[in-house]
Parts: structure tokens; sequence; C-alpha cells
């Protein structure tokens, strides 16, 4: 409807234009169309009568007008014409051009310089009289244009609207940010976190109307406080790292652009979608607001450890850009004020620390190995290609770079950018097919050819590296991901420079006077353009310019964000020149800090503070801030359950209480709080009030014991049946077969996909007294929710008695908390007395894993002396093959990375870790007595399951007999129910509930029926159910009926049965406290449906 109007207002308003002007018009048509060859109509040479004749019609509606205002100024347009018959200038009116223009515009009619219009009412006549004719336009005509058919009018033949000819086929860059000439009218900063227990760094959030920018640490727990805090990823364009590049600074960075590029990515779809309906009902299309893509912001090897994640990340249609501070902005000129970035709302200014008496490490001193071995390439093989990891005959891995990649950082940064390209902007389809020579197909792969009749059909010949006749044919394959070409990227080194940023908004147009204006006499109609920027002409002539009737630009506001947590980074502090740059440094009105235990001390920095003293000075710092509760909704959550069963559950480890900043920083000096805000424009105002009001841990309580007085009654019954000790009694009887009662399972995270309120992502820790601890999984911030559980002082201590490692597959949410694991261990086993020797930790997974932790220890110098690695790799053998026969799954020598086919086993590698199975008992002896004094295991069994590729399921034995199974994520495995075959405990995924057995097929994950079934096929003992959808804000209620009273015997002993629980963050059950825990099941199902009810009523969770 809005389009007719607007047609019918351009037809209206070309009728009424006066006779005299329509000649020039038509003139002006003729020439368009005459200099792109087109054929006129012979009488078009003369004005439409329909026009010559026509006359002004009055509105009888209409009243006299009353504008007594001058009329607005003409200006003659000038058009070069051909030189056929034509002066050399033709000036038109501007008032009938821009008539004509405008409304054309308006209706999409009108595209470029020259176009040929579209049909419509308003033009209809101009097509009846001649001035307008459908012509054969010649092939050549598009030569570098993009011909767009119209809507199918079809009057006389198609009309077609000619783009611009700059525009080209070739699908272009984006345009670089704009520049304005004045900011934004409101932005603020907001301190999002501060470091504690659940968010390690501190960061800050620049927030416009139209973008987001995040400044400072990207840590782990930032994207789930974004969910906690409702804070909308959406306009997240830029991310601004401080610091050095080490997981401190970005262990949350993969998580949040994972999430953001989901989110744009299904606006974008959004957007076609609604485009595909739109262009069906003939309307114009609709523009995706948001960001078109994400910059990333960072000091060196900020490259190196994105594109270390290529194995197991993977976005398409989302460009994102990593741009590192290699070199000082200023070096060569110190009083060089130019912004180092800046678009339409901010600039900024980057500022590199350098670590002063910091030698840089070599590779082989940070890293603990020498130097990878490189493979020399043959001249017919593409420079990027290598060799996968391999096995030789000791077991040792070789690792391949790039050829040519040593030590050339230019090519090296350009292969960093083209992975990183490929990772999240990539436009490889996994369904295309490429020709190549049998005999240099790598297996795995689905191979393809071609019959007689020229159909594609499967290969089913020999196959190369298994089969000795492979045919010299050329075969049909999927084209690999071009990141998975690149199987080690060139070495580096650490880097523990810090980079800081000095932020500004753009100055702002002063108020409009119109006073001022009226003393040239100018009409009101003239004021908006003034305001714009646009001069005016007076009626005396006098050329009247913005900056006499404005008031002065309004200067940017800003502030300064400085990582310095090193005593080395002080000195390059306090001799940056832009302190003393008035440019820059003009209306900064606060510095904000990122501090440490290890600097806070320091007189430097006090008197750097006090020197600066025009300045706010807010201090974010471990040990400063406190350490308070980050997720409330989940730990609201955790005290209910803990005032309900205080045995399994505790209250999340916190504190309200400020411990300050020394004296001497406190009186420059004051301590930032989450929440709290900085108004930059349109006035500079610091804004405490908005600081997060600290969680009041007795609220929960209250409300257990008064809204849900139902299910806190049945939680004292069942506190009061456990108590019993002839309950204890008889559970200690049935349970006397089971060996290490006292093995504790913590559920950290018990969710699926992505943190959410009420769940982290996955990760159980087991702890087995007298052997050590063993994390299975370890999703994102696994080392915040230890500490949640046990507190800062224990965490270290389980950290230091940490076994082993092991990681299911490769998706994100299982494993982007290992990094962080792993450097709190080593700076606990640093502290270790100078006699006692740290134990050694080991990681178990499979080859793709294993890569992603060779590459990233280039990047960090963790205590990487003290892990080791061990390998699941593929054997091609089933549970049921013959042991003294070959393999049913075999894929050939030379393949053993490969062998991932689900309900296949595993071996580890290195070999000597595993038994020879030529029945050899010395052999098995050796390889039990080196991984026990290696991990205090007995035995590691595992298969692969359906999931991802490479995806396992692991059975884990101790020597006192404790056997433990593990799931991952999967569909349920026969495999994996056979090797697990009398389990004591079975831990396994249960993401759906039964309805959604559809979804959880496709998804390649469990129901919870499905889970109990692979415990019934094992036989095991008790079942912990965990890593649910995250659709299930609080539990998955409907699990509950099925758990409660369940009474089927799976065990060989009748006077003991399956016992089956569900799991929840925070919770801590000894292997001999199932049946005292199965009590509280009715209570959990009476309050997780009230609060599955209450939320409903409130409009749903937030997810």
């Amino acid at each position: 409807m809005p389009m007719k109007l607007a047609v019918a207002a351009a037809s209206k308003r070309i009728r009424t234009v006066l006779p005299a002007r329509l000649s020039t018009t038509t003139s002006s048509l003729r020439r368009c169309l005459s200099t792109r060859d087109l054929t006129l109509s012979s009488d078009s040479s003369a004005d439409p009568p329909a026009f010559t004749n026509s006359r002004i019609r009055s509105n009888p509606r209409a009243t006299p007008s009353r504008d007594t205002r001058p009329a607005k100024p003409t200006t003659p347009l000038v058009v070069k014409l051909s030189s056929k018959d034509r002066p050399s200038k033709f000036k038109i009116p501007a008032s009938v051009s821009k008539t004509v223009a405008r409304e054309l515009l308006r209706n999409r009619y009108l595209f470029a310089e020259y176009s040929l219009f579209s049909p419509h009412r308003g033009f209809q006549k101009w097509k009846n009289h001649g001035i307008l004719k459908h012509t054969k336009i010649p092939d050549d005509f598009f030569r570098g244009r993009i011909p767009i058919k119209l809507y199918p009018y079809q009057v006389d033949g198609p009309r077609f609207i000619l783009a611009s000819p700059a525009l080209s086929e070739k699908k272009e860059a984006l345009p670089p940010p704009a520049k304005p000439e004045y900011g934004a009218m409101r932005s603020h900063v907001q301190i999002v976190a501060a470091p504690t227990a659940d968010t390690p760094g501190a960061c800050l959030l620049v927030h416009y109307d139209n973008r987001r920018y995040v400044f400072g640490h990207l840590s782990e727990g930032t994207q789930r406080l974004f969910t906690e805090h409702k804070i909308p990823a959406a306009k997240l364009s830029h991310i601004f790292l401080t610091g050095k590049t080490d997981w401190a600074t970005t262990g949350g960075l993969l998580g949040m652009i994972l999430t953001v590029a989901d989110v744009i990515i299904s606006a974008k779809t959004a957007v076609e979608e609604e485009n595909r309906l739109r262009r069906k009902k003939n309307k114009p299309d609709i523009v995706h607001g948001g960001p078109q893509r994400i910059e990333i912001h960072g000091s060196k090897n900020l490259e190196h450890m994105l594109a270390a994640a290529r194995r197991f990340v993977f976005r398409k249609g989302f460009p994102l850009d990593a741009h590192e501070l290699r070199a000082d902005p200023r070096a060569a000129n110190p009083e060089n004020s130019e912004p180092d970035y800046e678009d339409e709302n901010l600039k900024v200014w980057k500022i590199p620390l350098v670590a002063t008496g910091m030698e840089s490490r070599s590779r082989s001193s940070s890293t603990g190995s020498q130097n990878p071995r490189k493979r020399k390439l043959n001249s017919s093989e593409e420079p990027e290609a290598m060799e996968t990891l391999a096995e030789e005959e000791d077991g040792e891995v070789v690792e391949d770079v790039p050829a040519g990649l040593e030590n050339d950082e230019e090519k090296t940064r350009l292969l960093m950018q083209t992975i990183i390209k490929h990772m999240f902007d990539s436009d490889w389809k996994a369904d295309t097919l490429v020709e190549q020579p049998l005999h240099k197909v790598k297996l795995p792969a689905k191979i393809f050819v071609r019959d007689d009749e020229g159909k594609i059909t499967v290969y089913k010949g020999p196959l190369p590296g298994r089969d000795a006749n492979v045919p010299d044919i050329r075969v049909l394959v999927r084209e690999p991901w071009p990141g998975a070409l690149i199987h080690r990227l060139p070495p580096t080194d650490p880097c523990f420079d810090s980079t800081c940023y000095i932020v500004k908004n753009h100055a702002r147009r002063g108020k409009f006077q119109p006073a001022n204006a009226l003393k040239y006499g100018l009409p009101k109609w003239t004021f908006s353009k003034l305001a714009k920027g646009e001069s005016v002409t007076a009626e005396d002539g006098t050329v009247v310019t913005p900056d006499m009737v404005l008031d002065p630009p309004i200067p940017g506001h800003g502030f300064a964000l400085i990582d310095v947590r090193y005593e080395y980074l002080l000195d390059s502090l306090l001799k940056r020149p832009e302190w003393e740059n008035k440019e820059i440094m003009e209306h900064i009105d606060a510095f904000y800090w990122i501090l440490s235990p290890e600097v806070k001390d320091d007189s430097r920095l006090k008197d750097f503070m006090a020197k600066h003293k025009s300045f706010k000075h807010i201090v974010l710092g471990e040990g400063m801030n406190p350490n308070t509760i980050s997720f409330a909704g989940a730990s609201g959550k955790a005290i209910m359950m803990h005032r309900m069963d205080p045995d399994r559950f505790s209250i999340p480890n916190h504190n309200n209480q400020e411990e300050g900043l020394p004296a001497d920083l406190a009186s420059v000096a004051k301590l930032g709080k989450p929440g709290e805000r900085l108004l930059l424009s349109p006035s500079v105002e610091f804004q405490p009030k908005f600081a997060n009001a600290l969680m009041n841990t007795i609220r929960p309580i209250k409300e257990l014991t008064s809204t849900h007085a139902k299910a806190f009654n049945l939680a004292l019954e069942a506190q009061e049946k456990i108590s019993d000790p002839a309950f204890a009694a008889r559970v200690a009887e049935s349970e006397q077969d089971i060996p290490n009662r006292d093995a504790e399972i913590v559920t950290l995270g018990t969710g699926s996909a992505l943190p959410s309120k009420y769940r982290n992502v996955s990760a159980t820790l087991i702890r087995v007294p007298g052997y050590g601890s063993y994390l299975f999984d370890c999703g994102e911030n696994t080392l915040g929710q230890l500490r949640r559980v046990y507190g800062y002082a224990e965490t270290d201590a389980i950290l230091r008695d940490l076994r082993a490692i092991y990681i299911s597959h490769l998706h994100a949410d299982h494993h982007l908390g290992v990094p962080s694991v792993l450097a709190r261990r080593a700076a606990a086993n640093a502290a270790l007395p100078a006699d006692e020797t740290p134990k050694p930790l080991t990681i178990i997974s499979t080859s793709k894993y294993i890569g992603f932790l060779h590459e990233y220890k280039d990047v960090e110098p963790l205590d990487w002396a003290n892990i080791k690695l061990l390998t699941l790799i593929g054997t091609g053998r089933k549970p049921t093959d013959d042991p003294s026969g070959p393999p049913s799954a075999d894929l050939g020598p030379g393949n053993n990375h490969f062998n991932m086919l689900p309900g296949t086993l595993c071996a580890l590698q290195p070999a000597s870790f595993r038994s020879s199975g030529n029945g050899n008992s010395s052999d098995s002896s050796k390889s039990q007595a080196l991984l026990e004094s290696q991990t205090g295991l007995a035995s590691i069994d595992a298969c692969f399951v359906d999931h991802c590729l490479g995806a396992t399921a692991a059975v884990f034995t101790w020597p006192s007999g404790l056997k433990i199974a593990f799931s991952g994520d999967c569909r349920p495995s026969d495999a994996f129910a056979q090797i697990g075959k009398g389990s004591h405990l079975l831990i396994h995924e249960c993401t759906f509930d039964d309805e959604l057995i559809g979804e959880a097929k496709a998804k390649k994950h469990s129901t919870a029926s499905e889970a109990l079934d692979v415990g019934r096929k094992m036989g095991a003992r008790r079942v912990l159910l965990t890593h649910f959808s995250q659709r299930y804000p609080k539990m998955q209620a409907p699990v509950l009926d099925e758990l409660e009273g369940q009474e089927q015997s799976v065990s060989r002993e009748k006077k003991d049965r399956t016992v089956v629980l569900y799991a929840f963050d925070y919770m801590k059950i000894k292997l001999g406290e199932f049946k005292m825990a199965e009590r509280f099941l009715p209570a959990l199902r009476e309050l997780y449906g009230e609060l599955e009810n209450e939320e409903e009523e409130d409009g749903g969770a937030e997810v």
C-alpha cells in the first residue's frame, strides 16, 4: 500500500509540472536513451499531447497559501550530451530533475546515471506516447554491469534497471569505516566484569546506539556473564584485547566469537528469508542493519592462537579480521597524534608496553621440546601441503610446518590470515566434488566415480594405502576444508608485551542558534541544511556557513585502559610519549587500571597516578576486587539444594567483603565495581548507581522455606530417612563389592553447547583417594567452577593432584577450559618446596586435540615438562572381532589416525602404553605398569562413537578394580556398552527428553531412556545423567519422574540394584552415597516442577 501511494504521488506531481518544463524533461529523457544507442519512436520528437494540452488541476479543498517565505534558490544541473545536434551544454531546472529523480528513486526504479524506467501508472503515458519504447538491447550492453530484472509487468516486453558501470560481478570487500565530521550523541562505558572466580579477567563495554565495543580481557566466563545480565551480543563489532596473548586474556574469546557468529548469521539468514518472501509480493528488499563482520585487536600471537583453533572452529558468512600490534605506532614520531583505529563512533590509540628485562624465550626452552622436524616437499606438491602427525618406530610424533615459512614473518602472517578467513568466511561447501587421481586420495574419504552413462556412483574398488593393485584412474572426492590442509602452524615465541588503549569519542556538532540565522534573513526551511553542515545563500547574496550559526563543536571525551599486571611492564609505562601529547590526552576523563597483587604496592604506580591526578583512576584487579558471585541464577539454586541436602551440595565459595586497595594506592584511585558506568556523551558523568547489587544469599533459603515449603518438607523427610543408622547399614552391606566407595564425583558443568544462566558446559571431576584426581572433559570456566566448589587453596591442591584430563571430542564446549587449568596447575606446582617433585599430568584425546595443544604451547610457556600426551588412535577393530584375526574396519597401513569409524576401538599412542596383542603377558604387564606410574590407572579402553568425527567414549579402570565409564557426546553405542561391561559408574549424556528423539538422532545425542538402556547393557551399578540441553533452564523435570522409584535390577547381585541420579552444577557425591541422594528425588521433582511453572508464568527463562 505505501508503494502504491508513493507511485500515485509521483504520477500526480509529474502530470502537474509546468508545460514549459516538460519539453526540457522530454529532451533529457530522449538524450538519456540515445546515449545508449536505443531507438525512439518517430513521433517522440514532439511533446505528448497528453502533456501539452494538460493544465494544472486545482484542488477544491485546498486553502490559499499563506507561505510568504522566499522560494528556494534554483541551481542549474549541467548534463553532458552526445555530439548529435546539440549545444555543448544544456541546463535543466533543478526543481524538475529532482522531482523526477526523487520519485523514481523512492520507488526503486532509477539506478545509476542512465536507466530505463519500468512502466507504472506514473509513466504509462510516456511509454504510450513514444517517449519510452521497448527496444532490443545488444548482448554486449551489459558487459561490466549487472542486469536486474524488474517485477514482471510485461508491458510490451520486459524492462531492465542497469546498475552503475562501476559495479562488478566480483564480490567486493566491505568499505572501510566512515570518518564522520561529528560523533554520536549518546555513549557510555560500563564495567562488565571484574576479577572473580567466575570471571578472572576485567572487561569493559563501550556502548553506542549502533555498535558495541569490548575492551580488556575476554576471559573464560565472560560470555556467560553477558547472558546473566542480559547484555545482547548482536551489535558487538569490535574486541580490543589488553595485555599479552595468553589464555587468561583470551580464554573466552573463541566461545564469544562462536556465539556472536551464530547471532549475526541467524540475523542475516532471517533477512534473506524475509527478502525472499518480499520479492514474491513485489516489495523492496530490507537490509540487515547489524554488524557485518567482527574485528579483534590484540598483541602478538593473536593470529596464531585463533589459527590453532581451526580444528574445531568453523563458520560461514562471518568475516573476521584479527589485528596484531607488532610495532610501536609512535616509534618513528613520538609526537604523532593520529589514531591507530577510527570509525564513525570513536578513535583508538594503541599503546604497547614492552616487557623490560624479559628476554624472548626460545621455543625449545618454553615448550620443553626440540624444534619440529620439517619434511621436504616435492616440487609437484602445494606449498601449504603437509604430512599428518605420524608415528615412527619409537612412538615419537613427527610434526611438520609448511615449507618456506620457518623464518619468513610476512608469509607466516599471510598464512595465518588465510586460515582465519577460511575459519569464518569460507565459501567451501561439504558437497563439492573435485577430481583427482585415485592414488593421491587421502583416507578416510568418500570416493565417487562416473559410470559409462556419466552418472556419479560410489567407488568400491581397491583403496590407496590398503590394497596393492590400485587402478590408475581419476575419481571424485569431496573437497577438503582448506583449513584442514595445514596440519602444523609455523612455530612462534611467547610474547610478554602488553597492549593498552586510549579511547575517545569524536567531537559533536555545536548547538544550532536560530537567532543567529535570522540575523541573516534566512527562512526557517534552511535551518535543517545549516544544522547538517551545509552552507546557505541569503537573499542579499551572503553565503552563510554552519560555523556562523552553530556553537563551537563539543569535544569528544574518552578514557584510557592500562593493563600492567607485571612488574616488568612499569618502566615502559612511565616512558610512553602519549602521556605528554596534549592532543591525545585532552578530554580524557578516566584511567581504568587492570592490576595484580604483583604491582599493587609498587610506588612507581602510585606516583604516576598522583602525577596525573586530573584523571579519575579506577582499579580492577585480582586480590583487590572481592570474589563476589557473578552467576546469581545458578548460585541461588545451589543454595536451595544445599539447604535440602547439605552433604551433596555446598554454598558456592564467595566473599562480599572488599579487600580494598593498599593505603597509598587508595589515596589516588578507587576500586571499580561491575555495572558502574562512565557517561561520555552528551555529558560526562560517573554513574556508580548502575553497579550490580551483591547477591543476597539468604533470599534463596527464605524462598525455599516459604514459596517451596512442600519441596522443603519432602527434603526434611529424606534427611531423616538417611540419618537412620539402619538405613546406612543396609546400604553399606549392599555395596560391599563396590571398590573405592569414597571416590568423589563432582559435576562442575552439566549443560551442552554453550554456557547458560543456570548451567556451565561439560566438566566432571573424579577424585579417587590414593590415586589422584581426574577430569572428564573440561569446558570453559572449569577452573572457576572448581574455585566456587572448593575455594582457591583447595583448588590448587586438587590441581597438583590432577593425574589425567580426558577430552572426549573436539567440540568447543568440552575442552576450552584446559589451558587455564594447565596454567593454574603450573603456578600451583611452582609454589611447591624445592625438594618436592610435581606429579605428571597426562592429557588423553585424539590427534586433532593433541595437535591443538602442540600449537598452543608456542604461545604460552606453561609447565609442559610435566605434561604428557596420550593419543587415542584408530585400530579398525570392533569389540566383536576375533583378537587373533584382522580388524574388520581397517582402512589400511598408514591410516591409523583416520580409523575413526563409530563402533571401532581405540588404541593408545605411544605404543609403549598398549600391549602388543600377541598374548605376551610380559608386554602387557610392562605397558600396564607404565600407564599406572604415569596416570594411576590400570587401563584405558575407548571406542569411537557416533557424534562428530573422532568423538570417543572411554572406560577407566583403577588398580583397585574401580571401573568408571564416560560417554562424552554420542548416540547410544553398543561398542561402548561392550567395553564398559561391569562398570561401577556410568556417566552418560542425556541431552534431550524422550519426546525429542528425532532431534536427538539429527544432532547425534542421546535421550534419557537411551542413556539408561546403555547402563542396562553394561550392567552399571550406578548411572549419572549429565549434559542437558540448555532449553531446559533448570532441569529436565520429566526425567525425574522416570528416575524416582527406579527399581529395575541390572546387577547380578540381587541384593543391589542400579541407582540413577541427575547431575547438577556444583554437586559433590561419593560413589557410596548414590542411594542416599536418591531419597531426595521426590523433593527435587517438586522443587523444580514449581520453578518451571514460575518461569512459564514469567514468560520463560533466559537461556
